[in-house]
């Protein structure tokens, strides 16, 4: 993980130390925000589209997965502990209206809270399959609209912003021996690196602000090489599950259906997330509630509310 956010984590302890008992919350942040695609969306598709959707006999509780997505795992008591905004939706590219794309979901989110944003919240962007799948493909165009949207974060008052890459598109069930495969693989591979030089560049731009980027492809690879060392033993095809209706046994597989990882993966990308930032933060604050209760009083980071 890049991080540039040295400055940026003096304030949110200065932050923490003046909101006081009544507001902190457990974890450094005080709230977790996402914008992104079907791989972050925990229930919105369906109520975008206002039928119950995915097909509920396929997938878990309106999730593109068997189970909880990683953002979910994220805020849950056993990492971050905290309140999770959701405003991702499955079909979203970094643009676009219908669905609303990464800056509709961005611009809709800042004027229905109104700027400035919160400082101590983490906001966290995972954007870009559907550029290529649903979209015309043009991954400099994709990486401009992440650029905007930071942008808009940014400027209106975010001090932590969290990006994450795209794996390797060539490779996950829906393109992997096809002869679009290549193709695939370009993309994110192009992709990938336009968004590197685009933190690179928007870190320097902006010194005082905290900007991370998790490293997606070089997990997916990890994955790929020792698939039994993470658990999996499946990570070229869908679960074999996945066509049974009501059956959300993801077993070892990677892939749930053709494009979307189990909950198992999502639950590693949650731990390699948390474990990432808390190498980067100082080291009480990310303890957990336990924690927090048998460490001295004067912490600077409290009991946090609970995940809703």
């Amino acid at each position: 993980m890049k991080m540039k956010a040295s400055w940026a984590i003096r304030i949110l302890l200065t932050l923490s130390l003046l909101l006081g008992a009544s507001n902190a919350l457990a974890g450094p942040f005080g709230e977790i925000v996402i914008f992104g695609d079907s791989l972050s969306d925990n229930g919105n598709y369906g109520l975008f589209e206002g039928q119950p959707l995915p097909d509920p006999e396929l997938y878990w509780e309106s999730r593109f997965s068997n189970g909880p997505v990683w953002v979910e795992y994220l805020t849950d008591p056993a990492h971050f502990d905290t309140n999770l905004t959701d405003r991702a939706l499955g079909g979203a590219q970094s643009n676009g209206l219908t669905p609303p794309g990464l800056i509709e979901q961005v611009r809709a989110y800042i004027m229905a809270t109104g700027p400035p944003l919160s400082p101590t919240n983490l906001y966290m962007i995972w954007i870009g399959g559907n550029d290529y799948f649903n979209g015309d493909g043009d991954f400099q165009k994709a990486v401009n609209n992440i650029d905007n949207a930071m942008s808009d974060l940014v400027a209106n008052g975010a001090m932590f912003v969290l990006i994450l890459n795209l794996p390797d598109l060539g490779a996950i069930p829906h393109r992997l021996g096809s002869v679009n495969a290549p193709e695939a693989t370009a993309f994110s591979t192009n992709f990938n690196a336009a968004l590197a030089s685009l933190i690179d560049t928007f870190s320097a731009a902006y010194p005082n602000i905290g900007i991370y980027e998790f490293d997606v492809d070089a997990l997916f690879l990890e994955i790929l090489v020792d698939p039994g060392a993470l658990g999996f033993d499946n990570v070229t095809q869908a679960s074999p599950n996945f066509s049974v209706p009501n059956n959300f046994d993801g077993g070892g597989s990677l892939f749930w259906d053709d494009k979307h990882p189990t909950t198992r993966m999502h639950a590693l990308i949650a731990d390699r997330v948390y474990a990432d930032l808390n190498a980067q933060l100082p080291d009480d604050a990310l303890d957990t509630p336990a924690q927090k209760n048998e460490s001295s009083s004067s912490s600077c980071f409290i009991q946090a509310m609970a995940w809703e």
